[in-house]
């Protein structure tokens, strides 16, 4: 069987230590990846969570003009405390709806600091840092931990 995407959601820390720029750039960084693939959009819909402690916001995206539309227009909604498990409750009540069938992957743009889920999930879960961090440890062994600083920011090559 192809392991293709269906459904795609991107969750957004908007925590109080999470600024505009950092959501911006999350947002840029996501579509410059999503974008290179032909037809994107219009192969999935793409559910972006705005969450600090509670979900704050949902845009579900069909098209890169609603994307990029979105992205100029956000409105950052939060700025209270850290809490990633009201994103995974909220996609499991759409998954009982039957509003997400066929849910392959989730990806989550934390600052890092924050209360992580213990379940595993049947679906692939990434926490997306920009930057290398002491607090990636926190993300829990079942999830995937990927940074999108260039190694050679970091001082190596």
């Amino acid at each position: 069987t192809v392991n293709r995407l269906e459904e795609l959601v991107i969750a957004i820390d908007t925590s109080g230590s999470c600024s505009s720029e950092t959501v911006k750039r999350f947002l840029a960084e996501t579509y410059a990846i999503v974008s290179r693939r032909e037809n994107f959009f219009r192969e999935m819909p793409v559910y972006l969570i705005q969450c600090d402690c509670v979900v704050q916001s949902v845009n579900v995206i069909h098209s890169s003009e609603e994307w990029v539309r979105s992205s100029e227009s956000i409105t950052i909604r939060g700025r209270g405390g850290t809490d990633f498990t009201p994103v995974f409750r909220y996609v499991e009540e759409l998954r009982r709806r039957g509003e997400l069938k066929h849910l392959k992957a989730l990806l989550y743009f934390p600052d890092g600091d924050g209360v992580y889920p213990r379940e595993r999930t049947d679906y692939q879960t990434a926490f997306i840092f920009l930057h290398r961090s002491d607090k990636m440890g926190q993300v829990p062994p079942w999830a995937v931990r990927l940074v999108l600083e260039p190694a050679e920011q970091e001082g190596r090559p």
